[in-house]
């Protein structure tokens, strides 16, 4: 059947990293033709602009694997697109199947293509489907693809199928999932009959109700639903406003601790506490600062005895041991050999074909081959690299029965491999995505882990009886070798058992996507910001802000709210790392402010605002965000967004100095508040670099890069990329580009201090201008009486100064 679909029995299935090199071969292919039917006409300036590098190959690839993988997960072909008009996306689409059909290799979306294919072209497949598998039960029906939901009809034709899903999970459009299946399966089987589970058994009613809300408000549902649970209200949702990720660290941290310390909390343990992220990167803050407090946490970490160098290593080791297996002789000859990849592959295939058909050891094998004159398969230099192999096993093997020192052996053929720097990489890497293993900080090397490791075998582990000791003395250091390598295979597998049952207990690190499935007693759902729940991705400067994705990215944070057993924490910065503006998640004012608890100076009126001030902002202030409750929007007062108007009787002398000498900022308030990020970031991007350290020279860089945006055909920033092209000449803007300059030459630890305080001092003034607009609370009032004061107090403020004036006296 395999060789009516192009493939043998022995095919490939492809991954992410081969589908991705294959679509780069594709992309290749197609510009090599488009050069061709130029017909030589091609000149200069077009020729610069073709792709002609690795990267720039893999650059265009990062677009062309998402369009085939959506392709293929709908079941469409390159000749659909070309009547669709879309020759540049048929061809790669053609080049990509015909390269993976030459390669005798098939990627996941293939494997269901040609299984709809063989029942629907082949009746006796058809028939032996249906005999084989009486019933169909899809779980998760909500992420199929339109090609698996043709493939699942299919095998459901004798209508004894059963779809488990819920379209409010939808959550992998990227991998081609569609809701729609839900309509068609309505469609296609008529008389199916429908029980709807409404009954949530895992939250509280608090988060229940809290995320059936958030929900309602996606237009694109298949039915609605009232979703109800029978379990106790349990405590409102802690919303959380933080300065920036490092405030977000740190209340998060402490808030573990003062959860894992409270003796009444029933069956409350590290395993039970979850952190959801939408991006991975958002993880790293959190690895360091769980560290630092000794808590425990379970990240993605490559476990050391299984790093591909470390394997190599132990392989090259056990050829000098009595009874090496073929699987490490296989091993090595893949190191060692310096053919690419596919080349590597076939050498070893062949070899191991050979060493079957004869019934003899790889290593028999590799030798007949190898020493041969000449050889049908393979070429003189083939056979060349293959007998130097076999030499560097041949001198592995004299080291090993000549040195007693293990130490002295490992090092020596450590530096036989030809990828040395490896050695010196860190032993442990950190992967955060919430796994199974949990490395440890560990900063040594490679080289360095292995021998510590060989250290402690012989100084804790490894007892010489006379016989052995003369055991080892006849044949160097075999036999201490063979023990040290017995004694890392018990033990890895002794430190899994034990990985795996301490990670029981460990607060679990993790996306959102990945935890989709799982459950905690508490969830914390960090960074919930416009730029990250939605995150819309920008291409060609225009921001993808479909209706469908702000949905996908709504059923995304419901899916991070429902893990939630009995606790739930969602907290959003206020500034990112580079000390812009964010603004909290459009979705979190569309959960109904009774079910949620505000902590701080926050509540939902104050996001409603947050989100309108940034649409509306076209002043050269931004307002003051810190109101309470029954404070009105015309109560705010306004804080000024600029350096240079800020008194820095309280900042310290050198933060003031930096910046009266600097006039720039009359520069950046011509435009808004999104503008301003915008425009700084095109400034102090190019002042980092050493061509543009002159004032004039990074102006006319600017006017360069704009005009480069300027040419591209959609751009959402055109307007603010005009405005900022018509005023580069004028003074201001030289006062500007000296200021970034000034500021990129300052060190970026003393950066980081003037940054700090300043921080401080923005932070004092917003505290100062919420309590002037505040009402004096009735403590206030009270202890204002019972010193005699007769003033009566217009703001909070005004109340604290004079019950300090009044204890003066």
């Amino acid at each position: 059947m395999l060789t009516l679909l192009g493939r043998t029995s022995e095919f490939l299935i492809y991954g992410q990293w081969q589908q991705r090199n294959a679509i780069i071969e594709a992309t290749r292919l197609l510009e090599n033709e488009i050069c061709k039917h130029k017909n030589g006409e091609l000149l200069i300036g077009e020729a610069s602009d073709s792709l002609k590098t690795p990267k720039q190959f893999k650059d265009k690839a990062k677009k062309w694997q998402n369009f085939v993988t959506q392709a293929k997960a709908s079941g469409r072909t390159s000749a659909e697109f070309r009547e669709l008009g879309n020759e540049i996306g048929a061809e790669i689409l053609e080049n990509y199947s015909n390269i993976l059909k030459s390669c005798n290799a098939l990627d996941y979306h293939d494997l269901i293509s040609c299984s709809v294919k063989l029942l629907t072209d082949f009746p006796e497949v058809f028939r032996e489907s249906q005999d084989s598998w009486k019933a169909v039960v899809i779980d998760e029906f909500q992420d199929t693809s339109a090609m698996q939901y043709k493939f699942l009809k299919i095998l459901g034709s004798h209508n004894k199928i059963t779809i488990i899903g819920d379209d409010d999970q939808s959550i992998f459009s990227f991998n081609g999932a569609n809701i729609s299946g839900f309509i068609s399966f309505r469609n296609d089987f008529p008389n199916y009959k429908e029980i709807r589970l409404n009954k949530n058994y895992r939250s509280t009613r608090y988060i229940v109700e809290a995320a059936s809300a958030l929900i309602q408000n996606n237009a694109k549902r298949c039915q609605l639903k009232n979703v109800l649970t029978d379990n106790s209200i349990g405590s409102k949702i802690v919303m959380k406003e933080c300065h920036n990720e490092d405030a977000q660290c740190a209340f998060i941290v402490d808030k573990i601790s003062e959860i894992l310390s409270n003796r009444s909390a029933d069956n409350c343990s590290y395993g039970n506490i979850a952190i959801l992220y939408r991006r991975r990167v958002s993880g790293k803050a959190f690895q360091m600062a769980f560290r630092d407090r000794k808590i425990p946490f379970n990240i993605h970490g490559v476990a050391f005895y299984r790093k591909k160098v470390v394997k190599t290593i132990i392989a090259m080791l056990r050829t000098a041991l009595p009874g090496c297996d073929d699987d490490s002789y296989s091993r090595v000859f893949k190191a060692l050999l310096p053919f690419e990849k596919d080349m590597k592959k076939r050498v070893i295939d062949h070899i191991s074909k050979i060493s079957t058909n004869r019934k003899c050891s790889f290593l028999s094998a590799a030798c007949d081959i190898f020493n041969a004159k000449i050889s049908g398969t393979f070429k003189r230099s083939e056979l060349t690299h293959g007998r130097k192999t076999l030499m560097t096993l041949e001198i592995i093997s004299k080291l090993v029965h000549r040195e007693n020192s293990i130490s002295t052996i490992i090092t020596s053929v450590a530096n036989m491999i030809p990828e040395k720097y490896l050695l010196e990489q860190r032993a442990t890497v950190d992967v955060d995505g919430g796994t199974l293993l949990n490395e440890d900080y560990d900063i040594r090397s490679v080289l360095q882990y292995l021998l510590d490791d060989v250290s402690e075998f012989l100084s804790t582990k490894f007892i010489e009886v006379r016989g052995e000791k003369e055991m080892s003395e006849d044949k160097g250091g075999i036999f201490v070798l063979k023990s040290f390598i017995d004694y890392l295979f018990e033990r890895e597998k002794e430190n899994f058992r034990a990985r795996r049952k301490d990670n029981d207990n460990s607060v679990t690190l993790t996306t959102i996507h990945q935890a989709k499935g799982l459950e905690w007693d508490i969830v914390f759902i960090v960074k919930a910001n416009e730029s990250e729940i939605p995150l819309l991705h920008e291409y060609k400067g225009v921001v993808k802000d479909t209706a469908a994705i702000v949905e996908e990215e709504r059923r995304l944070l419901y899916v991070a709210m429902t893990r939630a057993r009995q606790k739930l924490f969602i907290l959003y910065v206020t500034v990112d790392s580079n000390w812009q503006m964010l603004q909290p998640s459009r979705f979190l004012k569309e959960i109904p402010h009774q079910l949620l608890e505000f902590q701080g100076e926050i509540n939902m009126q104050e996001l409603q605002i947050k989100r309108e001030g940034h649409q509306k902002e076209t002043t050269n202030c931004t307002t003051d965000l810190l109101i309470k409750k029954q404070q009105s929007e015309a109560d705010l007062v306004p804080v000024p967004n600029d350096l240079l108007n800020y008194h820095f009787s309280e900042a310290s002398n050198e933060l003031a100095e930096f910046a009266e000498a600097n006039n720039g900022n009359d520069f950046i308030r011509r435009f808004n508040v999104e503008e301003r990020s915008v425009v700084s970031h095109i400034f102090h991007k190019w002042a980092k670099k050493k061509a543009f350290q002159d004032p004039k020279r990074l102006l006319d860089k600017v006017g360069f890069v704009i005009d480069e945006r300027l040419r591209q055909k959609k751009n959402k920033h055109k307007d603010l990329l005009n405005s900022l092209k018509s005023c580069l000449r004028c003074d201001e803007a030289t006062q500007y580009a000296q200021y970034v300059l000034r500021w990129e030459q300052i060190p970026a630890d003393k950066r980081a201090h003037l940054m700090r305080e300043k921080q401080e001092h923005f932070l004092k003034l917003k505290m100062e201008n919420a309590m002037g607009s505040a009402a004096p609370t009735d403590k206030q009032l009270s202890y204002l009486k019972k010193l005699g004061c007769t003033v009566t107090p217009t703001s909070r403020l005004h109340a604290s100064q004079l019950i300090e004036q009044y204890k003066s006296l």
